[in-house]
């Protein structure tokens, strides 16, 4: 039993170590902390995503429009 019972506190020590090196755990950590943390992070992670967003736009709207002459080929070949 006392074999039994150090294995399974050397597990949950392992366990929590594994925790606390996890970024959720910082995170967790950070906004016990500080108020506000993880509005300012979600704002800031949704302003990030916003600019690739944009930046992306581009090169989209660049392969719609080949797609587009590429169907338009293939349509006046069937033709």
């Amino acid at each position: 039993m006392y074999e039994t019972l150090q294995l399974e506190i050397i597990s949950v020590i392992e366990s929590l170590n594994q925790l606390r090196e996890s970024p959720d755990y910082e995170l967790c950590r950070l906004s016990g902390q500080k108020a506000g943390v993880l509005d300012e992070l979600a704002s800031e992670r949704a302003r990030l995503l916003d600019q690739e967003s944009t930046e992306l736009e581009k090169p989209a709207e660049r392969l719609a429009d080949e797609i587009k002459e590429l169907n338009g080929e293939a349509a006046s070949r069937i033709e």
